[in-house]
């Protein structure tokens, strides 16, 4: 097998390519224009091909520069992986987690204190998104996922099942008895999740006709904005009962009856295959699991 030269012109080749921009690429390779048309000049003499057309606002890949940068681009890829897996199994002492925001809110942040006193040498690193981590392109160590498993390639474990529950301020129903009937909630200003469009079933479970919960005022796509909502007496909510759960032991939020709509999906806990053995990732998965 021929010997692999000029390497880091096909970094400079790769990154131009996927820019589009001989200035861009040399910014993100943190070097001169120069540099780079320097480079690509000299894997071109070396292939004896022309691999860019050059353009008034950039570049664009000739039919033997996209060839090359098929390859390298898998290459680059697999290199990048390949060092983010060593140094993320080195980096036995801190954690990326990925999570949704309203989970972070609302659940793990008011419990990490007391993670950080039995686990002081750990470092959590928290990235809040409701989009789907891509473990194969992040360097997230972890992931907690509202949703049904499996999915492809990951370890997963179930932390609890969810469910629904209707929630209010204790302001909003004054004296009232508890549990109210039905009827009695209904006459309430109603608060919606837009995720977890769960009043229906409610109606259902406790003999009511749906069409009576159709009206909406206001939707929520945020499950914590949602119970924020409810704590300042705009409405009832019908509310995931594990983000719901600390508002509720603290007073803040009362139920109003005693029923609970289940959810087909619920929290898990996931990370690559493998990585479920990693000292730091097998005791925050083991603390998660007992909270």
């Amino acid at each position: 097998m021929e010997k692999l030269r000029h390497l880091r012109a096909l970094q400079a080749f790769d990154e131009t390519a996927r820019q589009s921009s001989l200035s861009k690429a040399a910014d993100s390779l943190n070097v001169t224009h120069g540099a780079v048309s320097r480079q690509i000049k000299l894997l071109e003499e070396y292939l004896g091909a022309t691999l860019f057309h050059r353009r008034p606002n950039g570049v664009e890949l000739t039919k033997e520069g996209w060839r090359l940068y098929q390859s390298t681009q898998e290459a680059f890829t697999s290199l990048q992986k390949g060092v983010s897996d060593v140094k993320r199994q080195h980096q036995h002492q801190s954690l990326k987690v990925s999570l949704p925001n309203s989970v972070a809110l609302k659940w793990l942040v008011p419990r990490l204190p007391l993670f950080q006193r039995e686990h002081p040498g750990i470092a959590l690193f928290l990235e809040t998104d409701d989009g789907i981590t891509d473990f194969d392109t992040s360097e997230v160590d972890v992931a907690l996922r509202f949703g049904v498993p499996p999915w492809e390639g990951l370890y997963s474990e179930k932390i609890t099942d969810e469910e629904l529950v209707v929630v209010a301020s204790p302001a909003l129903v004054g004296e009232a008895r508890l549990p109210m009937p039905a009827e009695d909630i209904l006459q309430l200003p109603l608060l919606y999740d837009a995720f977890n469009a769960g009043w229906n079933k409610w109606a259902e479970q406790v003999g009511l006709n749906p069409d009576q919960v159709t009206s909406r005022n206001i939707e929520f796509f945020e499950s914590a904005v949602l119970l924020e909502a409810a704590i300042d007496r705009q409405g009832v909510a019908l509310a995931r009962h594990l983000l719901a759960a600390r508002d509720l032991d603290q007073g803040r939020l009362i139920r109003l009856d005693t029923s609970r709509v289940p959810l087909e999906r619920g929290l898990h806990f996931v990370c690559r295959h493998g990585d479920q053995d990693r000292v730091a990732v097998r005791i925050f998965r083991k603390w998660l699991l007992s909270i």
